[in-house]
C-alpha cells in the first residue's frame, strides 16, 4: 500500500484551489442509544481512516465473536483544506473521495450499523495545509479549530447509529528524509504529539468516546522505532506490517474491540 501518495500533484498558487468543505452531515436531534451486545451475532467493528488504518484492518488474524470491516479511504484524513505539501511535494487540491469522505462514511455506518466505529487518522492532518489562504499547521490555534470541527464532525457521523466510538492515537512516524537528512514536516515527532494531544481533548469532550492508545503501542519508547515488543511494526516508516498487527497489536487491540460493546 502505498503512503497515501494518490492525491493529485502538480503545482499551483496556494490562494488558489483552495478546497476547504463546509457541507456536512445534518446532525442528529438527539443521540441515539448506544449499542449493546446481540446475542448470538459477532461485534461488528468498522474501521475508518487512510492508508495506515487500511494495513491495520486487513492484517488483524481472525477473533471469536468480531467482524472487523475496512471502510477506509486511500490517501484520505480528515481535514479538508488545501493545498497542502506531503514528502517535499506541493498537491494543489484533494481528491473528489477526500472531499466526499463524510458522505461515505455516513453511507457506510448506514449499511452496517456497526457496533464500534475505530478511527485512526493524523497522518494527513500533521502536514502543511493552506487555510483561510495561509499555510498553517497543528499547533497554530486556527488550525487546531479547523481540525477539532472535522473530528468533531468525522465523532458524529461515526456514533450515528448508536457505535461506540474509539479514537487511535498516531503513532511517531519517519516516512523518510529530506537531502540534507532532516525529517520532513509531517514526520516532526513534536506535530504528531500535538495531533495526540488535540485528538484526546476531543475525545474529552463527548462522554461516550474513548481514545486506543495504538501511538504508545506501536511507538512504545515515545520516538519512531521500527519495532515493538520484539516484533518489526513498521514496513516503510509508516504503514504497519502483517506480522506486528498480527503478532503485536492484534492480542492487545482486539479485546478492547470486544469490551467495547456492553453485554
Amino acid at each position: 500500500v502505498g503512503g497515501g501518495d494518490a492525491q493529485d500533484g502538480g503545482t499551483g498558487d496556494p490562494g488558489k484551489n483552495r478546497s476547504r468543505m463546509t457541507t456536512e452531515p445534518p446532525e442528529p436531534r438527539e443521540a441515539p442509544p448506544l449499542h449493546h451486545r446481540r446475542p448470538g451475532q459477532p461485534v461488528v467493528v468498522d474501521v475508518f481512516g487512510d492508508s495506515v488504518a487500511w494495513t491495520l484492518v486487513n492484517y488483524l488474524p481472525s477473533y471469536p465473536d468480531l467482524d472487523a470491516r475496512d471502510r477506509t479511504l486511500m490517501g484520505c484524513g480528515v481535514s479538508r483544506t488545501a493545498p497542502f505539501r506531503y514528502f517535499g511535494r506541493l498537491y494543489p487540491r484533494l481528491m473528489p473521495t477526500c472531499r466526499r469522505w463524510p458522505q461515505i462514511w455516513q453511507a457506510a455506518i448506514a449499511r452496517d450499523n456497526p457496533d464500534v466505529a475505530f478511527i485512526l487518522v493524523g497522518r494527513w492532518e500533521t502536514m502543511d495545509r493552506v487555510l483561510e489562504g495561509r499555510w498553517s499547521h497543528v499547533g497554530d490555534p486556527e488550525f487546531d479549530a479547523h481540525l477539532r470541527s472535522e473530528l468533531d464532525l468525522a465523532i458524529r457521523i461515526a456514533g450515528g447509529r448508536g457505535a461506540h466510538v474509539l479514537l487511535a492515537t498516531e503513532p511517531y512516524n519517519r516516512r523518510g528524509e529530506q537531502l540534507d537528512g532532516s525529517l520532513y514536516p509531517e514526520d516532526q515527532p513534536e506535530r504528531v504529539t500535538a495531533w495526540n494531544q488535540l485528538l484526546r481533548s476531543v475525545a474529552n469532550s463527548h462522554p461516550n468516546v474513548r481514545v486506543v492508545e495504538l501511538g504508545q503501542r506501536v511507538s512504545p519508547e515515545g520516538r519512531f522505532t521500527w519495532t515493538a515488543g520484539g516484533y518489526q511494526v513498521r514496513s516503510d516508516g509508516l504503514h504497519l506490517t502483517p506480522s506486528g498487527v498480527e503478532d503485536w497489536i492484534a492480542p492487545w487491540l482486539l479485546p478492547q474491540l470486544i469490551d467495547a460493546v456492553p453485554r
